[in-house]
């Protein structure tokens, strides 16, 4: 059955706007026969989210408290439990808060090389303010970069995060996330290698896309401890969609000395193994996420995301698609016109950034971390753990 075809059968223009069906059948028919990476491919207006994908850099700071709190671990197990509950509680912001608020994930738009995206949380005088910087470091291949800090509580995250994307039958797409992230706590001297999921977008021809997580993600601890993720799309270990299981143990060792298991998206339980103590880990839907205070657009610079796309996403929300695709396609068009200009000066990609360098892994302490933590990581589970980009190995803000 063609992709087409199923869009008639599955009653899919309950879902579609009257005006966008033929370009919603024109896209699904381009995607059924397209091959390679489908970043390039124009998506229909509505289809498209009213944010830029750089914006989605936000969710590593969605539960401030908890990455603030990673720190009052005593020992270094207690801490990669930290580590872990944090990183489970940034998944439902970013692979499925807007399945539940809106009925289904949408496009965000691809952000333009240099783009910017500013947002901090305040957690208190005890735990003092986290701040994130992201930039769009890379427009081909796309890839972003992005610092979340809180100084007093001492914890830094630094990575980049990449997509590539493949068409997957029947009419969904994989999507694979390159990059890494790396989180340094300097008052115990301790680093963590942080890789990205797997995504399998589907329910595209229904015109009510969802994320789905699959595939093993792992953090890497410079204290020789590991947390291994599985994702389970059928609901194998919870017998829901969205489930998980986590093990915490030594990275030579066998033996566990905490597992979680539940909902990344819901809720979740973890078990002390050697006290046979089993506790609730995160729930989402009685911890929801906290907004980031951000700058009135009138004080932001032309390179942020909120002004940037503005026009577009005032047109989206006025549900004008015809006037959204048409700004939208006003902003690329003026971009690749830059990039032809930037080219024929001789300038790179790196010559436009103004937040983030690229450094190697001989001359800079995270660029150190990285190359030790990858190779604890591959002599540990192999080289297909870690997926990285043309650009690694690591992105940092840049220094004052």
């Amino acid at each position: 059955m063609s992709s087409k075809d199923q869009f008639e059968d599955d009653g899919a223009s309950a879902e579609v706007p009257f005006e966008q069906k033929d370009s919603f059948r024109s896209f699904l028919s381009t995607l059924a026969q397209f091959s390679g990476d489908l970043s390039s491919l124009t998506c229909p207006s509505f289809l498209l989210s009213s944010v830029s994908l750089l914006e989605y850099s936000q969710y590593w700071g969605d539960h401030p408290k908890l990455f603030a709190s990673i720190t009052k671990g005593k020992t270094p197990e207690e801490r990669l439990l930290n580590i872990t509950r944090w990183f489970i509680s940034t998944l439902y912001g970013s692979y499925t808060s807007r399945s539940t608020t809106a009925g289904m994930e949408k496009k965000p738009y691809n952000p333009i090389l240099g783009e910017q995206y500013f947002a901090k949380w305040t957690c208190g005088e005890d735990m003092g303010d986290t701040v994130l910087n992201a930039e769009q470091v890379s427009h081909h291949p796309p890839i972003m970069g992005f610092h979340l800090e809180n100084k007093k509580a001492g914890v830094i995250l630094e990575g980049h995060c990449g997509q590539k994307s493949r068409y997957a039958m029947p009419a969904g797409i994989d999507v694979s996330q390159t990059g890494h992230v790396i989180l340094t706590l300097p008052e115990f001297k301790e680093h963590y290698l942080i890789t990205l999921p797997a995504l399998n977008i589907r329910g595209i021809v229904t015109g009510r896309p969802f994320v789905e997580l699959s595939g093993t993600t792992y953090i890497v601890g410079s204290t020789s401890l590991m947390t291994t993720i599985e994702y389970s799309t059928k609901g194998y270990f919870s017998g829901e969609r969205h489930s998980f299981k986590a093990t915490l143990k030594p990275i030579t060792g066998s033996h566990a000395f905490y597992t979680a298991q539940g909902l990344w998206s819901g809720s979740s339980n973890f078990t002390d193994v050697k006290k046979n103590e089993t506790k609730l880990f995160f729930d989402s839907n009685t911890d929801p996420s906290i907004p980031p205070e951000l700058k009135p657009q009138s004080e932001m610079g032309a390179l942020e995301s909120h002004k940037m796309w503005s026009s577009v996403t005032d047109a989206i929300n006025a549900k004008d698609y015809a006037k959204a695709s048409a700004e939208k396609s006003r902003i690329e068009e003026a971009q690749r016109a830059l990039a032809k200009t930037r080219k024929e000066q001789g300038q790179t990609q790196a010559d436009a950034l103004l937040l983030f360098d690229l450094v190697d892994e001989d001359n800079d302490e995270t660029g150190k971390a990285f190359a030790s933590l990858k190779k604890m990581l591959t002599d540990a589970v192999g080289a297909k753990a870690l997926k990285e980009d043309d650009t690694k190995p690591h992105w940092r803000l840049r220094q004052p």
